[in-house]
């Protein structure tokens, strides 16, 4: 979740500092509502409307701790601020303990706001990330969220027990949407720092001067708009992991200070002149071809090596169709929970169709389909119709030749059509029962067929 993506609420009563906050807030690219007095923002208040909220201390009606206490209510999750009139730190500080998260001083500055409603969304957002990861946790272990049972995913399930006893450099490859950062989860959760800080930057999605501040820091004064010192991901990570996703889009200047951190073992905030000792387990991840990107002089051939101790390589899904099924059943499952729907699962139909598809997206794609699939079905079974048309395409046999070249010969060997249909029946039979793990009643209702039904085909095609 990006910071400025939060939407902000503003209660004052004097109308030229709702202007100039909502003003300065919005030319940051936030998401700005304001409202003249606490009555006026209680109507636009529900649960995670906004992640920040910035009200005055002295209004006529409700005072800005009441109006506090109410948002508590409302909305616990919420970031509050408070603004008081110079002098009134007491007052500030009282609200503080009510819950408030800081304050500033009226008249106040515009850049010393800044910082403070910037940190204000950083603690939702990392509140906001704990609170998702302990609920995922607590439904199952991040290993365990690593499902299927094919040759590729064994070994990626056994090397994370190989390595997470260690504080041993990974490097995780893979394309996108295969899984990276759940592997990086596992080996965390496994590993002597599982009750130390898991922090995670997607080096792809800053660019270099924001990756910098963020991994290293700054003291006030490192730069305009530095107005207090900020702690970097590496000292946040000390004692815990610190996950590098998409390493390989990050700048050669900053690759050459990821480097002495890996060498040093220490970090130099911006501005700063103080090495900083930093404990902390780095795990990498990309899915570019890093070896590729030396040989044109966009990866440091050193930093490579630093981090690529243990290399982890991730399987795309159409490597993999095994692990479809599972993956199915697993992602049936959340999309039911969502929805508040019992959903049992996939027709054969949709089954055949999603182990023929191609998956660019990965295992990413495959949920996200699932998800919009559970939406559409009025049963609860997920059937062909509720998918886009380009999965539908995978129902059809990639070798439709093959299959005409079959029926051919078939009739060639004299087969009547009864026949024909009986011994692709029988197929179908069996193959829905692997499907089904050998569950018979769980097979019947994925074919649509009562289990005395199927039980009678069984003993008639000698299925067992």
């Amino acid at each position: 979740m990006l910071f400025k993506s939060h939407n902000i609420l503003i209660v004052d009563d004097e109308k030229s500092i709702l202007f100039s906050l909502k003003a300065a807030l919005s030319k940051e690219g936030y998401q700005v509502k304001s409202a003249e007095n606490p009555s006026e923002a209680l109507k636009l208040l529900e649960p995670g409307a906004f992640q920040v909220i910035i009200s005055d201390y002295n209004m006529p009606g409700m005072s800005g701790m009441d109006f506090l206490k109410q948002v508590k209510q409302i909305d616990p999750e919420a970031v509050f601020i408070l603004m008081t009139a110079y002098g009134s730190e007491k007052l500030a500080i009282e609200a503080m303990k009510e819950g408030a998260y800081d304050y500033f001083s009226k008249p106040f500055d515009i850049d010393e706001m800044r910082v403070i409603v910037a940190k204000a969304c950083e603690r939702f957002s990392l509140a906001y990330e704990k609170k998702s990861l302990e609920e995922r946790f607590l439904v199952e272990p991040a290993a365990d969220r690593i499902i299927g049972e094919s040759q590729p995913t064994r070994l990626v399930k056994e090397k994370i027990e190989q390595v997470a006893k260690s504080d041993i450099t990974v490097l995780i490859q893979g394309e996108s949407g295969t899984g990276k950062e759940l592997v990086a989860e596992a080996i965390q959760r496994k590993s002597h720092r599982a009750s130390g800080p898991f922090v995670t930057l997607n080096c792809a999605a800053l660019p270099e001067n924001l990756i910098e501040s963020e991994l290293f820091g700054y003291e006030k004064g490192a730069f305009t708009g530095a107005v207090a010192r900020k702690r970097g991901k590496f000292e946040v990570a000390h004692g815990g992991t610190i996950f590098l996703d998409e390493i390989g889009d990050m700048a050669l200047n900053t690759q050459a200070k990821v480097l002495r951190v890996l060498q040093e073992r220490e970090v130099e905030r911006l501005g700063g002149s103080k090495p900083i000792k930093v404990d902390v387990r780095i795990i990498a991840a990309t899915h570019k071809d890093l070896k590729e990107l030396i040989e044109k002089r966009q990866f440091r051939e050193d930093l490579f090596y630093r981090i690529n101790v243990v290399n982890v390589l991730l399987a795309p899904l159409r490597e993999r169709p095994e692990d479809i099924p599972p993956l199915v059943e697993h992602f049936v499952k959340i999309a039911g929970e969502k929805s508040g729907r019992e959903l049992k699962g996939v027709t054969p139909k949709a089954m055949t169709a999603l182990k023929n598809f191609k998956w660019p997206g990965n295992v990413r794609q495959l949920q996200n389909i699932i998800e919009g699939a559970s939406v559409f079905t009025r049963s609860n079974m997920i059937d062909i119709d509720n998918l886009p048309e380009e999965v539908k395409l995978g129902f059809a046999p990639e070798n439709s030749s093959g299959m005409f070249d079959w029926i051919a010969e078939q009739i060639d060997q004299g087969k009547t059509l009864d026949e024909m249909v009986a011994q692709i029946e029988k197929e179908m039979i069996s193959r829905t029962l692997r499907l089904a793990e050998g569950n018979q009643s769980k097979a019947a209702q994925m074919l649509g067929i009562k289990r005395g039904t199927l039980q009678y085909k069984l003993k008639t095609y000698d299925l067992g």
